[in-house]
């Protein structure tokens, strides 16, 4: 804020030579006179930020306006919490998640566990968890004796603290009661976060505490370096700060601005003489502690109990490692439990690759169906046994690691290990044949080579089944290859190439399973590694093809050392997965939506249809309030820009008082940041977004609008002399009229926003404002 900066250094050069005068005249004076020593203590100022010239701050006046506004929004956000008695828009996932909470079941999505883990707390408290409750789509009913009210109870408070916490930080930003209650009356009124606070849903969670750390935020940097309230001030904001980005990433962006306005605020402290060096060093080393340190120990905190708790393997947990898997209470640990934990020459084995098939896991696999020979494009193939990377157990996916020089099958005494470096051959369990690459295109990546199993037809085709063991990843220098922990690449020795999952489905002919190919460009990617899953020890091989099916199917471990996964490497996997399920989300939505349809409430999300009526629960945003918003948006840039361009032309002159214009300033930094910040990054983003991925966005638009209005009417009653309390009376009229016209229009919509009653085709068909409300409308 340079410009900031520039009209407080004008307006202190302005006052240093009204004084130099004065102190001329002064000394010119003291020429004449007696000299006299005269010794005056000087108290050192408070530092404050320069918004609060106003002096409005939260006081004892505040807390009537409060209460009221507090008890209208509980009322909007409490009021039939419990209907409908039925799954209503993403409940369908979040209630899952909160039961799997409750049984310690492992689960995750693409965004932190705080949120859950809270609504889980309550449902648990109330006596949820119990229920054998599997939603499979919207409408389906909750079980008799579900606390619907305490799953929704979370959500519904957070969101009902969204009002009172608008109008504290609209206080806090130097503006009046009047403007204060504009803002809370904002969030108050808008259908969209009503409907979106009264379900199992976390976006109110996140609101509600990226509003806290704000209005932490302010009464910290408020507060004197390090004097009463500073450190309480400062520690409540950093946990609100570490809550938001610990319940949803898109706390992220908003959080980057408070970070700011804390490090401005430190900064402006140097000039500070009357602070010490070590206070100062001390106050610097508290704001670390509240925008970095507390922050980042919650979120570790957050996902340490989320991880520690979930001990039991659930119906997510497949998109984990194997490693991962192993360690979770009766999934793969029951199938894995006391298998052998060193690779040996003999071993029977499953192979997972780490990367999987277009994100879901896959597993080495061959089967009796050979290539076609010829792919859909004319290119020719081996016509040799498919290999592919199948997507389920199967017990086609063993194979048997092989002597490379020896037709030795059996597991000699003492075991022979395979190590890193080694030759060996991999012997498919039931057919027989072993694992072959050559130079043969592969069927869909064509830049790559085929892999199958040799098949010899007799047309000059020599095997070439000879595989290199690399195992990465290893602790120390141990060079045996290990069930679960060691991560191996398989380098076929004629080619130099790497086997590998591309991620691409085969046609029908391959029965759409994973393409399994060697490619030499494949060797950096996670995608030709691969890790043993289940393993055996093979003692004799039966000759019949149903014996060996059988022999696999009834086999039994003998226990030996159990796969170890400390909760560190867990929590780096969980987030790299999460990352990776964020990415994959770029698909087409019927109710996604982009930045470009937020700005005017373009679009809406069905949330729930009665079968066979009209009633319904449809989200959207009360127009008059977003096209407001947009305007107050428009006129503060236009506004700003204009200052900026006459202070170019004209510096001495400033068309508001230094003070008020220090808030206008400071007011932007903070909210009109703040909506720029969590709305713009959004065009760049190639991902599928929903509406509630502007909520930041919207809160913060919310709160420009009172401060803008604040403005104008603080401008009003300064400028106007004997006509100010007229035109302030005129204004305050007119602001009667829009927040009449505001509550009308929440009225209207409240049939669409609680889904209490049915409403007739013509009455939807009146209510659909936007083309793109695509209300759910059934003849009658």
């Amino acid at each position: 804020m340079d410009f900031a900066l520039h009209k407080e250094e004008a307006g202190e050069l302005k006052h240093r030579k009204a004084h130099s005068s004065i102190e001329q005249s002064t000394l010119d004076a003291a020429d004449k006179a007696p000299l006299v020593d005269v010794t005056v203590p000087v108290e050192p100022p408070e530092v404050v930020p320069a918004w609060t010239a106003a002096n409005h701050v939260t006081t004892k006046k505040d807390r009537v306006p409060l209460l009221i506004l507090t008890i209208l929004s509980g009322f909007t956000r409490l009021w039939r919490l419990g209907y409908p008695p039925v799954v209503v828009f993403d409940e369908l996932f979040y209630t899952r998640f909160v039961h799997m909470y409750i049984n310690r079941l492992f689960h995750f999505d693409s965004n932190p566990p705080f949120a859950k883990q809270l609504i889980a707390l309550t449902g648990y408290l109330a006596g949820y968890g119990k229920q054998n409750e599997t939603f499979e789509k919207i409408g389906d009913r909750y079980a008799d004796d579900t606390p619907i009210w305490a799953l929704r109870l979370v959500p519904a408070l957070s969101g009902t603290l969204l009002i009172p916490l608008a109008y504290c930080i609209t206080r806090e930003l130097g503006y009046s009661r009047l403007a204060a209650s504009l803002a809370a009356s904002c969030f108050l009124f808008d259908s969209a976060l009503v409907t979106g606070s009264r379900f199992v849903l976390t976006d109110s969670v996140n609101l509600c505490l990226l509003l806290g750390a704000v209005f932490a935020v302010l009464k910290f940097i408020k507060k004197r370096p390090l004097g009463p309230g500073s450190l309480q001030w400062g520690l409540l904001a950093g946990t609100c700060m570490g809550l938001a980005i610990s319940t949803k990433y898109t706390a992220f962006n908003s959080l980057l601005v408070l970070a700011w306005i804390v490090t401005r605020h430190l900064w402006k402290t140097i000039d500070d003489v009357t602070i010490s060096a070590g206070r100062l060093v001390k106050y610097w080393a508290l704001c670390c502690l509240v925008v970095f340190l507390i922050p980042t120990g919650i979120y570790l905190s957050c996902f340490y109990a989320h991880l520690a708790w979930l001990t039991k393997a659930g119906p997510y947990d497949s998109m984990m490692s194997t490693r991962f898997q192993s360690s979770l209470e009766g999934g793969l640990e029951t199938i894995t439990q006391g298998q052998p934990f060193n690779i040996a020459y003999g071993s029977q084995i499953t192979l997972r690759n780490v990367a999987g098939s277009g994100g879901n896991p896959c597993w080495l696999h061959s089967h009796e169906h050979n290539y076609p020979i010829k792919y859909d494009d004319g290119r020719g193939s081996s016509h040799q046994q498919h290999v592919t990377c199948y997507g389920w157990k199967d017990i086609n996916n063993w194979w048997i690691v092989k002597y490379a020089d020896r037709p030795t099958l059996n597991v000699e005494q003492p075991p022979v290990y395979v190590k890193d470096g080694d030759i060996v051959q991999l012997l498919h369990g039931m057919t027989f044949k072993n694992l072959n690459s050559h130079d043969v295109a592969a069927p869909v990546t064509a830049e790559c080579q085929e892999v199958s199993c040799f098949v010899d037809h007799n047309i000059s085709a020599t095997a070439q089944d000879l595989w290199e063991v690399k195992v990465v990843g290893q602790e120390g220098d141990d060079p045996v290859w290990h069930t679960i922990q060691s991560q191996v690449h398989f380098i076929h020795v004629a080619t130099k190439a790497a086997l590998s999952a591309t991620g691409k489905s085969l046609p029908d002919w391959g029965f759409h399973q994973g393409e399994t190919v060697s490619c030499e460009a494949h060797k950096e990617f996670t995608s030709s590694l691969w890790t043993v899953e289940e393993h055996r020890y093979t003692k004799a091989i039966p000759k019949l093809k149903d014996e060996r099916e059988y022999d696999l199917r009834i086999s039994e471990f003998t226990p030996d050392k159990p796969a170890v996964y400390t909760l560190s490497q867990k929590f780096l996997e969980l987030q790299g997965t999460m990352l990776g399920l964020t990415k994959d989300t770029v698909e087409e939505h019927f109710y996604g939506s982009g930045p470009q349809d937020w700005i005017l409430s373009d679009n809406g999300v069905a949330y729930w249809a009665e079968k066979g009526s009209n009633k319904q629960i449809f989200q959207a945003g009360n127009v008059l309030i977003w096209q407001t918003g947009a305007a107050v948006i428009m006129l503060t840039v236009l506004i700003l820009l204009v200052i900026w361009l006459v202070d170019l032309r004209y510096p001495e002159m400033l068309p508001v008082p230094v003070d008020q214009w220090n808030r206008i300033l400071y007011t932007t930094e903070l909210v009109l940041s703040g909506w720029v910040i969590n709305w713009l990054p959004y065009f760049f983003t190639d991902r599928t977004l929903f509406f509630h991925h502007y909520y930041p966005g919207l809160a913060f638009k919310f709160i420009l609008i009172g401060c803008f209005v604040g403005e104008v009417l603080d401008r009003l009653r300064g400028k106007y002399g004997e006509i100010k309390v007229i035109v302030t009376n005129v204004a305050t009229a007119v602001l009667g009229v829009w927040l009449l016209s505001v509550i009308y229009n929440f009225y209207i919509f409240i049939p669409l926003t609680y889904g209490f009653y049915e409403l007739s085709v013509p009455e939807l068909k009146n209510l659909e404002w936007r083309e793109t409300w695509n209300f759910i409308i059934r003849s009658q």
